[in-house]
């Protein structure tokens, strides 16, 4: 590549290429005195051009490539091979090495200092050097992949200790104790970071033969985000241990633990699982935000029409309420939405939870302890000696646990608990099985509320069209004063090109009346149970969804993903 590329001005080279006019370029010229931003931004921003076609114009006049989406799976050792100062200093990323060529290929959004780029380039890898243009908006997404959400290469660099085949175990153990160190704990902290500002649920760090993956879980989906080198591995592992005050020694068995972090003024609880597999302890690291502990039933996604049905519910002095739904739904977030809904000076309120996940002021939490005995249906004896006027119990997990709460219930108590069922109706099988009789459990049970998460969409660039003609009708009668439209998804950078951001919950609230009892007492299939609850009002999973589709958001194919539309 030419060293001197003869520069023009970005406005004189858009309007040479079609882009813009002469009098749009006038008015962004004048309205950049105003607000002192770049031509570029300026242009964007209000609706001149897009990014897109600004590096298009910028590749003709440069005669360079032009990448329009983020590489996939840059090698780790070519992401070192640059000074994390040069990176940021002139806006480039390294995404491959021809070795047999001597020449390594960076990327940029930036036109400005070619031959300055390339010198420095040259000088950090003493290779050639050749330049691809990307778009601003898909640079900023690559960027952000490999460096502000993943592990800063300079530290990568530092972990990178010399391994040869001849060190003993000793050697290698010392090695550990010296990654206990600044580069370890950096490490550890910038991962917890970028989970956090990535929103991610979950943080999974999963050994592999030669290196280690870590992936962020967000919107319910896992990501990766970055490698680090597996010699590192055992420190890291070590590191994350010693802060959830578990045994650095054991690494046979699993073990499970936690501690908190602050970070821009919010604390974060984080729950550690480690696992061992054949190439090391994988770990898992849950992120729960401790305000999520205020969360309000108005925070929860429901509709109108459902949450009119769940405080019906809610309104009961005594009874059993259970939420139905896989591992990751939601539930506890519901109930702790509900129980700060009913908490007041007046009540006695006690949950029995494994663990405990949320804090909730005014409330008594325990947590079980099976290792001693201390199981969900010990406590619950235990509880009911408290005085309580409100039981959580955190799931049902077997018939004592189930019988000891339809007593509660029976017995002037308003009791919460979850059941991992597909849907509400589905509940009812599940106690059956459990040897619970259906009579107990017409007199004891309110409702079912059964719910799944989806993704939101992203408000920035999510796309309308016409509802497919399939569920036309289904929209009309449920929802006749509502637009049969729905939105899908696109990907921008706010949404790092995913097309969602965020969740929420869909839901089924079932009101146990009796209609609905006389059927269980008699034995009725789910199918049947279900058929009844809706024709007695019951909309479901995938009927909610559908509102929220038409709404803008969330798109079909989501709610289809996790909902039936049986």
């Amino acid at each position: 590549m030419q060293e001197r590329i003869k520069y023009k001005r970005l406005g004189e080279i858009l309007v040479e290429s079609g882009v813009i006019t002469k009098r749009d370029l006038v008015t962004a010229v004048n309205l950049q005195k105003n607000v002192r931003k770049p031509l570029g931004e300026i242009l964007v921003e209000y609706n001149f051009a897009t990014w897109e076609q600004i590096a298009e114009a910028l590749s003709k006049q440069y005669n360079l490539p032009l990448l329009k989406e983020p590489p996939k799976d840059i090698d780790p050792d070519v992401l070192t091979m640059l000074p994390q100062t040069l990176i940021e200093k002139y806006r480039i990323i390294p995404i491959s090495i021809d070795k047999k060529k001597g020449v390594i290929t960076i990327v940029t959004d930036n036109v400005i200092n070619f031959g300055r780029i390339i010198q420095e380039v040259r000088f950090a890898t003493g290779l050639d050097v050749e330049i691809a243009l990307m778009p601003k908006d898909i640079f900023e997404i690559t960027y952000d992949e490999y460096f502000r959400s993943g592990i800063d290469k300079e530290l990568v660099e530092e972990l990178k200790i010399d391994l040869s085949a001849s060190r003993t175990e000793e050697e290698i153990e010392e090695e550990e104790e010296e990654l206990e160190t600044a580069p370890v704990v950096r490490l550890v902290n910038t991962l917890i970071e970028g989970a956090i500002k990535d929103q991610a649920s979950d943080i999974h760090i999963e050994p592999a033969d030669k290196s280690v993956t870590v992936r962020y879980r967000i919107d319910g989906i896992l990501r990766k985000v970055t490698t680090y080198p597996k010699h590192s591995h055992n420190a890291v592992v070590s590191r994350i241990k010693i802060l959830s005050n578990l045994d650095i020694s054991e690494r046979r068995i699993p073990q499970d633990g936690k501690f908190f972090v602050k970070f821009e003024n919010e604390q974060y609880d984080m729950r550690v699982s480690t696992m061992p597999t054949i190439f090391g302890e994988k770990v898992v690291m849950r992120v729960l935000r401790v305000s999520a502990s205020q969360k309000r039933i108005e925070d929860l996604g429901f509709s109108n029409y459902n949450r009119k049905r769940l405080m019906y519910l809610l309104s009961h002095p005594y009874g059993i309420i259970l939420v139905t739904g896989p591992t990751g739904s939601g539930k506890s977030t519901t109930l702790v939405a509900v129980l700060n809904e009913l908490k007041d000076v007046t009540k006695n309120i006690i949950t029995i939870e494994d663990p405990v996940e949320y804090s909730i002021e005014g409330v008594n939490q325990s947590q079980v302890n099976p290792d001693i005995g201390l199981t969900f249906a010990r406590m619950l004896r235990s509880v009911l000696r408290q005085d309580p006027d409100i039981i959580m119990v955190g799931e049902i997990r077997d018939r004592e646990t189930a019988q000891l709460a339809i007593e509660a219930s029976m017995t002037g108590h308003l009791v919460f608990s979850t059941l991992h069922t597909n849907n509400a109706p589905a509940a009812i099988s599940r106690l059956v099985n459990l040897g619970i009789d259906p009579y107990l459990i017409t007199t004891s049970l309110i409702g079912i509320i059964g719910q799944r998460l989806v993704r939101t969409l992203c408000n920035d660039c999510k796309q309308k069209r016409k509802l497919r003609s399939e569920y036309i009708d289904l929209a009309k009668d449920l929802y006749p004063d509502l637009e049969r439209v729905e939105y899908t998804p696109v990907g921008c950078p706010a949404c790092k090109k995913s097309g969602f951001r965020g969740r929420t919950a869909i839901h089924e609230v079932m009101i146990v009346d009796e209609k609905l009892k006389e059927l269980i007492v008699s034995g009725g299939s789910e199918i049947e149970i279900e058929k009844l609850a809706r024709a007695n009002g019951m909309r479901t999973m995938f009927e909610d969804g559908l509102e929220k589709v038409l709404n803008g958001i969330t798109s079909l194919d989501e709610v289809k993903r996790v909902a039936s539309e049986e």
